[in-house]
């Protein structure tokens, strides 16, 4: 059995519920590692590297801002959705009916 107190970044992601926002993040990475590399290889010439660069600029600002906005939007969700689940949680809790002390048959302790 592998050793669960092993620092996993994949695991802890998935653990807490939060490996699609960690793909999204990925996703930006990628996009950010590909425009790096599209800037090292600019031609020589200062109005061709200007052009080049300004259509890798175009094409890599509408990846990185569609995957920005996919990215705000599913952290508001989970968010969101962690709120609603520790408020459900909390008044589960707080509300707890009693255990069942009747015997076979059908509950005559509750309403």
């Amino acid at each position: 059995m592998a050793d669960e107190t092993s620092f996993n970044p994949e695991n802890i992601w998935k653990r807490v519920g939060l490996d699609e926002l960690r793909q999204a993040l990925a996703t930006v990475d990628n996009l950010t590692h590909r425009f790096e590399r599209a800037l090292q290889e600019l031609p020589r010439c200062n109005q061709c590297a200007r052009i080049v660069l300004l259509e890798q600029i175009q094409k890599t600002g509408d990846s990185l801002s569609g995957e920005l906005i996919s990215l705000s939007a599913l952290a508001g969700t989970l968010k969101n959705t962690i709120q609603i689940a520790e408020k459900a949680q909390k008044h589960l809790a707080k509300d707890v009916p009693p255990a069942c002390r009747c015997e076979e048959g059908e509950c005559t302790c509750h309403d």
